[in-house]
């Protein structure tokens, strides 16, 4: 997350909205002079850097922007070996030998350096190794470019303002049930609806070939208690994902400046944040062996990943597998594979599917991972388990309700 000072530069204010400061192509030709100088200072001290880096670059360059490059440059370049010996054990050793010996100060280095087995250079180095200032600068990442650097800055913004806003909303179109899927598994807490595509989007388009549109209010304990800087990095990690949907539109109410007054910040489409690594197929372990275990076991059986999401009222709910017989496909089964549960979510899930009309659904509960200490709901069809699910369990169920 980004210091609040250098988050207040990187944006301002119309009214009661959040407007960043985004790098553009327009900003890579000093970014690149920026580069160069980083790659000039390569093993010299990090205090030479910093002085080099107070006077002009040789293209011009806005200075909100060249704090952020160079605080994520900076972070990058920061040279991270430590010493054996901390620091702060050898300038004592350092001190004490100076005190008792009253030895000029390369004799003292000497003896010390001797008493460590190493240089005396080595050892001057390490004594200053956990100051800022006097460590190396390491050369950057191969991968590093201008264009790297524009878009690694424009995601800090936004995810630094992320991980100050007391609620996100969240309205996706396409591949949405792995942005879900992603905000379960880290624990996030989120409420989910139907989206309503804005007119002449790309969404309504969508909505017209039959792809739903999702709609993530959500919460935590970042809102609900404190700040907590876990919660803030889980929420914020939501935002590189959303790249991978079709279309999406998120809002959040961000602590921006001092005493807490909220303002909005919008992120849409098109906003230049890059994208992150591609979600995975599987939420974990567990669901790619069951699904591996299952098409073996039951032949007669397809298994369809991620169905449809099923209305409920106002929310939906997405099961992980739905299971349909080859032969008859009327009989249809929906699965979810349960992590974290007390007696009273399975029961309100429960109720919610079946406001909906689903009767023939599966819970499969991780056994380790009960929060009460309710027993299981007696009228639910369930499969309990501990690292895998057992398709033949399932497979009684199914074949026994036909």
């Amino acid at each position: 997350m980004l210091p609040q000072a250098l988050l207040r530069i990187s944006c301002h204010l119309e009214g009661d909205r959040i407007v960043p400061h985004y790098f553009t192509p327009r900003d890579e030709p000093w970014l690149a002079a920026l580069l160069a100088e980083f790659a000039n200072f390569v093993g010299r001290k990090g205090v030479e850097l910093q002085g080099r880096l107070r006077e002009p670059l040789s293209v011009r360059a806005p200075k909100g922007k060249l704090r952020l490059a160079i605080h994520l440059l900076d972070t990058l370049s920061r040279d991270r070996t430590l010493p054996e010996v901390p620091p702060k054990e050898l300038r004592a050793a350092t001190f004490r030998e100076a005190a008792i010996s009253r030895a000029p100060r390369d004799a003292v280095l000497a003896t010390v350096a001797a008493s460590l087995g190493v240089s005396v250079a080595a050892l001057e180095y390490a004594l200053l190794a956990d100051l800022h200032g006097e460590r190396r600068v390491a050369a950057l990442p191969k991968s590093i470019s201008a264009a790297r650097v524009a878009a690694d800055a424009n995601l800090a913004i936004v995810s630094s303002l992320i991980q100050r806003a007391s609620h996100v909303n969240l309205a996706v179109w396409g591949n949405a049930r792995g942005l879900v899927r992603h905000a379960r598994r880290l624990g996030l807490l989120c409420a989910v609806s139907r989206a309503k595509p804005r007119a002449g989007s790309a969404a309504s388009v969508a909505a017209a070939e039959g792809e739903e549109g999702v709609l993530l209010d959500v919460s935590g304990p970042f809102a609900l208690f404190r700040h907590t800087a876990v919660y803030g990095r889980a929420l914020a990690s939501l935002v590189p994902r959303l790249a991978w949907c079709n279309e999406y539109e998120l809002t959040a109410a961000c602590a921006l400046g001092r005493g807490g007054q909220l303002s909005t910040f919008v992120l849409r489409s098109g906003d230049p944040i890059g994208a992150g690594r591609e979600l995975a197929r599987h939420d974990s372990r567990v669901e790619e062996r069951f699904e591996r275990d299952f098409r073996r076991a039951a032949p007669d059986w397809d298994l369809i990943r991620e169905p449809r999401p099923v209305a409920s009222g106002k929310t939906l709910i997405f099961p992980d597998f739905e299971l349909i017989h080859r032969e008859d496909p009327s009989r249809r089964w929906l699965l979810e594979i349960v992590g974290f549960w007390t007696h009273r979510y399975l029961t309100e899930k429960l109720a919610r599917l079946r406001a909906a009309g689903i009767e023939r659904l599966v819970l499969c509960v991780d056994q380790k991972r009960q929060c009460a200490e309710e027993e299981l709901p007696l009228d639910a069809r369930l499969v309990r388990y501990k690292t895998r699910i057992d398709p033949r369990a399932v497979l009684a169920i199914v074949e026994g309700s036909k």
